[in-house]
């Protein structure tokens, strides 16, 4: 039996992957595909340009991407791709979540994860890592297609391994790109605030008043630029992180307390409809996973 197709919405949060899947997509584009609103995946994601060029928002900032350069975008953060020089070309991107990545890697997990835990940065490859990455992304797609999962987890270890060796030496600084509308940057300063707040109570009233603009003015400026409302993207953040503090043996109330929820009922409740459990089953859950 085929895999059940996964809705990929345009704008907002898009869950790309289950939590142990693996997911490719390599494909051409013509002058009108255009991604119409910032979104943002609760996985992460590889890009890959193969031919021609791309712009690319991530957190605030626009890059210039070309062929064979990959970018690491980390899940959560709002991205969208806008038409380069040239008007058609073939990318790719790879979509895995973090439970995939410790079933493949188990105790070098943390060291994999670190690539994607530095600053916004780019990958140039060379022609000979070019067709390497293009092999084993083909491989991948394959074992995908053919629900060989043992060899796609193989594949996808080899890889990764290949681009933690290569980033070594080839790792290149973020290239901006000096058109850039003033809000983008100024809501990519929010975003780093809210990421560093995350466990504290974070009102609308109070960080507009912390980047001295209004509440109202930021409410709509995040909702043009992130593709979802602020409550939302606040909720996203502080229930991964309940995620991460639940797998460290900290307890439901505990979590709720140390994350800046008012009542237990109130975190339990926005738990439930993120993830459609409630934390003490996803707790459970968790450990009894192999």
């Amino acid at each position: 039996m085929g895999k059940e197709e996964k809705p990929v919405r345009k704008t907002g949060y898009s869950r790309q992957t289950g939590l142990r899947e693996l997911n490719v997509q390599c494909n051409g584009y013509g002058p009108s595909f255009h991604m119409e609103r910032t979104h943002f995946h609760d996985c992460f994601e590889l890009y890959l340009q193969i031919d021609g060029d791309r712009h690319l928002l991530c957190n605030g900032k626009f890059v210039h991407v070309e062929p064979g350069d990959v970018v690491w975008i980390k899940s959560f953060d709002p991205h969208q791709s806008f038409a380069g020089r040239d008007s058609a070309g073939i990318r790719a991107v790879l979509y895995f979540s973090e439970d995939y990545l410790r079933d493949v890697f188990r105790e070098r997990t943390d060291g994999m994860l670190a690539l994607f835990t530095g600053p916004f940065q780019i990958l140039r490859l060379d022609g000979v890592q070019q067709r390497k990455t293009l092999e084993l992304l083909y491989e991948m797609e394959q074992a995908e297609k053919t629900a060989q999962d043992l060899y796609g987890r193989f594949v996808f270890g080899q890889f990764l391994l290949l681009l933690e060796t290569w980033s070594r030496s080839s790792l290149s600084p973020m290239r901006e790109d000096a058109n850039i509308d003033p809000k983008y940057d100024r809501i990519a300063g929010v975003l780093t605030y809210l990421k560093s707040h995350r466990c504290e109570k974070l009102r609308l009233e109070d960080v507009a008043k912390a980047f001295f603009i209004s509440p109202c003015y930021l409410s709509r400026t995040f909702r043009q630029c992130v593709g979802i409302p602020f409550v939302s993207y606040v909720n996203h953040l502080k229930i991964e992180r309940a995620k991460e503090l639940l797998c460290r043996e900290k307890s439901v109330t505990e979590v709720s307390m140390e994350l800046g929820y008012d009542t237990l009922t109130h975190f339990e409740r926005v738990f439930k409809q993120m993830n459609g459990i409630s934390p003490s089953a996803w707790k459970k859950q968790r450990s009894s996973s192999p």
